[in-house]
């Protein structure tokens, strides 16, 4: 069932008691002003507690009676169809950037090591990877499978072009044909342009990030306080780290701290795992997630510092 259609049917009730009060309301108004005023007058002062108590029943019996109330988790075999098609996909989009180098198989298996321990089923997978880099692999029949196993969610299909991207990455450098290829899987995929960029953006930057922190072999703290005796603080990180740590929260380059803060916490929200499992993410997936938190935690203690927050 389509995603929209889900959120329908889980609101679906409560939108239909509010235009029901709405349209109550509009005859009792038209009442006060008829001939019958006080009995008008009565029944508007005494719709209000009347509606809530009305909304109140309808949301208990839409969360006793309908079925798509709240979080959903994926049969096993919605999520067989969403991991065999994503790494048939992987495969076909690292194919384009014309030789799929040591860097990109290291990063699908990394990502088969977090997804399962079961050596089986990681065999399975690569196997798929293997056969989404076949010149005849067409990665539509599987783009419209995993939209129906998902049901349209837009985190299952964000975090698999998330993973893509992570793939194309791999080795530093984002070929045009590895990103054709991306356009393409998106744009089947349903998941906007716009937020294939931003994606796209926002990996960059944390794969930047990342070679920050970890250039010879220095904590956080480390890069912040090894040139304290020099003066400033700030003046130790380079520009293009903190550029990227703007990026990477999302926000343009020279936001002030609030705007960085708002950004922060949007993101953290997105990413906690009470959301996530809520919105029906498996634990593996949410595992996949935590490096993501991780580097936008790091990206926004880099700001404060810099900001003098």
């Amino acid at each position: 069932m389509p995603e929209f259609l889900r959120v329908f049917l889980g609101f679906g009730i409560r939108i239909l008691t509010a235009c029901l009060i709405v349209f109550a309301y509009t005859q009792i108004v038209g009442l006060i002003f008829s001939p019958f005023f006080f009995f008008g007058l009565l029944l508007f002062f005494a719709g209000l507690p009347v509606s809530i108590g009305f909304m109140i029943w309808a949301y208990v019996m839409e969360k006793r009676h309908n079925p798509w109330y709240g979080p959903r988790k994926l049969t096993a075999e919605e999520r067989d169809i969403l991991q065999t098609g994503t790494f048939r996909l992987a495969g076909y989009v690292a194919a384009g950037e014309g030789e799929i180098s040591s860097e990109h198989i290291a990063k699908v298996k990394e990502y088969l090591q977090v997804l399962t321990s079961d050596s089986g089923k990681r065999a399975e997978l690569f196997r798929a990877f293997e056969e989404g880099k076949t010149g005849g692999y067409d990665p539509v029949p599987d783009c419209r499978a995993i939209r129906s196993a998902v049901h349209d969610g837009r985190v299952f299909k964000h975090r698999l072009v998330e993973f893509l991207i992570e793939v194309l990455f791999a080795d530093g450098v984002m070929q045009p044909g590895g990103y054709s290829r991306l356009a393409s899987v998106s744009f089947n995929l349903k998941v906007s342009t716009l937020v294939m960029e931003r994606l796209i953006r926002q990996a960059q930057a944390i794969a930047q990030f990342k070679s920050f922190f970890n250039a010879g072999g220095f904590s956080s703290q480390d890069r912040f306080y090894r040139g304290a005796g020099s003066g400033s603080q700030n003046s130790y990180v380079p520009h293009d780290d903190i550029a990227n740590a703007y990026k990477v929260i999302g926000v343009p380059e020279g936001s002030d701290f609030e705007t960085v803060k708002k950004a922060y916490h949007r993101m953290m929200r997105k990413y906690h795992p009470d959301r996530l499992q809520a919105q029906g993410v498996s634990e593996e997936m949410m595992r996949a997630y935590t490096e993501k938190a991780q580097n936008i935690q790091q990206a926004y203690d880099l700001l404060k510092r810099h900001l003098n927050k």
